[in-house]
């Protein structure tokens, strides 16, 4: 029995993916083994499919980022407006003479004290003038000491105060969705579909 896997059931297994078990990800291979070994669906139907799953999360990926830019905008609206908000019932209490407001469900509304508080900025009108009075720090440069280590002129210089540690990432084999550069017609898309 094959498994009939659509774009959008083919998509909810890549999101299962997330947990990174190997449940998931055998569940998702026998998925794509069923839609490529599916003698019914073209060549083109398979590819399709396959890489509608993955625009299908990109687009839901760029509806986050935005939905996120519009609430770290709101956030900011929300944090100004309270902020100007209790500075405005803070006014009109002290107007009426009112230090502190008794409630039911709160025990009290209190009017603070106006605080001030000062930062310094440092700003910089001569850096070379700072310098040379001494006012920097010296940085080892790792990519020059790299560099001396692996070159068998400099090596000597350097090899008694450092190692160098190789170490190996394996990256596995991936796909890469090409998306065509221009637009087909309808036509020339059930042409290729029925191929």
């Amino acid at each position: 029995m094959q498994l009939q896997t659509t774009s959008s059931t083919l998509e909810q297994s890549i999101v299962g993916l997330h947990t990174d078990s190997p449940s998931s990800k055998e569940w998702f291979y026998d998925s794509v083994i069923s839609i490529l070994s599916n003698d019914k669906l073209s060549f083109y139907k398979k590819s399709d499919i396959i890489s509608d799953a993955f625009f299908d999360i990109d687009s839901k990926l760029d509806f986050i980022k935005e939905k996120q830019k519009h609430l770290a905008s709101m956030k900011k609206q929300l944090e100004s407006a309270k902020a100007i908000g209790k500075t405005q019932v803070a006014k009109a209490l002290q107007s009426l003479g009112v230090d502190k407001l008794e409630g039911l469900s709160v025990s009290s509304i209190s009017v603070t004290k106006e605080s001030t508080s000062t930062t310094a900025i440092l700003e910089v009108l001569d850096e070379q003038a700072l310098i040379h009075a001494g006012f920097f720090s010296v940085v080892l440069d790792k990519e020059a000491v790299q560099q001396a280590l692996i070159s068998a002129d400099q090596r000597h210089e350097v090899q008694d105060y450092c190692n160098m540690k190789i170490t190996t990432k394996t990256k596995p084999i991936t796909i890469r969705i090409n998306k065509r550069k221009s637009v087909t017609t309808d036509d020339s898309i059930q042409h290729l579909q029925a191929a």
